[in-house]
């Protein structure tokens, strides 16, 4: 438990990351390749033929959540569930998984990039989470939703994040009260990069998840924690 003074304690639910490229033809054969190359390295031990094409995927573990790989058309998802996984293993994921797939097929660009972050927080000093949103976010008492005529409790908020040079992610941030847990706030980050990254730039794209991870892991609980003082 924390004070009003410190950044809340925090635990990932999931990460997932979207690489966007333009439409390709690849069989399910060369993905069950890319599957047999990476599966040692990257933990997948499952794959699953899909309508879009296919599905990797590790045995999901209380200690490990699951790692999930998607592949479609226009898109190649990865995804992290369950316990938490870092910014570093995610990306030597992703990097394997592309090292392996453009060998098969011609994927020079990745035109478009969404990163979906989400995170529970404990309430800054243990309070119920909508009534410190009202309290803190807002400055709201009973008092100021007399006009409506009767009881009211703030649910959450959202926050935009425009780039503040060219090449930083937007930052869509939604901060709610965890129906789950009471004394919890849910974080949903979604950051997305809407400029072309060629393929073979796989240090540029690990940049910018460590970037986004910043905003998610360190800028947003001190935001919360200054609220509170």
């Amino acid at each position: 438990m924390t004070d009003s003074m410190s950044a809340p304690d925090s635990s990932t639910l999931g990460v997932s990351i979207d690489l966007i490229h333009l439409p390709i033809q690849i069989s399910a054969e060369q993905l069950r390749d890319v599957y047999m190359e990476v599966s040692g390295t990257c933990g997948y031990e499952n794959f699953t033929k899909t309508a879009m094409g296919a599905r990797l995927e590790s045995s999901p573990t209380p200690e490990s959540g699951i790692s999930r790989v998607t592949f479609a058309k226009d898109r190649v998802q990865f995804e992290e569930q369950g316990a938490g996984t870092g910014t570093d293993v995610f990306f030597r994921r992703i990097e394997e998984v592309l090292r392996s797939l453009k060998q098969r097929v011609n994927i020079p660009m990745i035109v478009a990039r969404t990163r979906n972050h989400r995170t529970l927080l404990q309430v800054p000093g243990g309070g119920e989470a909508s009534r410190w949103l009202s309290e803190h976010a807002f400055n709201f008492d009973g008092e100021d939703f007399n006009a409506i005529g009767r009881p009211a409790t703030v649910s959450g908020l959202r926050l935009q994040l425009p780039p503040q040079v060219q090449g930083e992610a937007h930052h869509l941030v939604r901060i709610e009260a965890w129906l789950k847990a009471p004394r919890s706030l849910f974080i949903e980050d979604v950051a997305t990069w809407r400029f072309p990254l060629p393929i073979d730039q796989m240090e540029k794209l690990g940049q910018d998840l460590r970037a986004a991870e910043q905003v998610t892991a360190v800028g947003i609980p001190a935001w919360i924690a200054s609220l509170g003082r």
